[in-house]
């Protein structure tokens, strides 16, 4: 009993050490280290040994590695988003002395996929072409 409660003590302790040196880096990696405590945790208290014991650990290992990373692909599909908005929001420069400027005009570009990639909406510069007697 008492080695059981001395093996306990062992395993929360390397858990909280491992969950706070975790804790700076990504969601997998804290899910897993805090479902490992909490799957060790269990499986000592139902299975009263060892093997109870490590079967629980490594259970929680994975299922909070897998709520941990869902968490990480979450953020990064947010973190993508937000990126793409503020590019198709970001403003055109646009020369306000026309003298300067080739002949042509801003047209709105609607969004399209471009070989496998969405290109989002956007304003683009088209030149007006002079023709053949510009040339001369």
């Amino acid at each position: 009993m008492k080695k059981d409660r001395m093996f306990l003590v062992l395993i929360l302790g390397i858990a909280l050490l491992t969950a706070s040196c975790a804790s700076t880096g990504y969601n997998t990696q804290k899910g897993a280290a805090i479902g490992a405590a909490v799957g060790a945790i269990a499986g000592q208290a139902i299975g009263r040994n060892t093997a109870g014991t490590l079967i629980g650990a490594a259970g929680g290992a994975l299922a909070g590695a897998v709520a941990g990373n869902a968490v990480d692909q979450n953020e990064t599909n947010k973190r993508l988003e937000n990126a793409e908005r503020q590019s198709a929001n970001a403003a055109v420069p646009v020369n306000i002395n026309t003298q300067e400027q080739p002949p042509g005009q801003w047209v709105e570009v609607p969004g399209q996929w471009v070989d496998g990639k969405w290109i989002p909406a956007h304003r683009a510069w088209v030149p007006v072409n002079p023709g053949p007697s510009a040339n001369k």
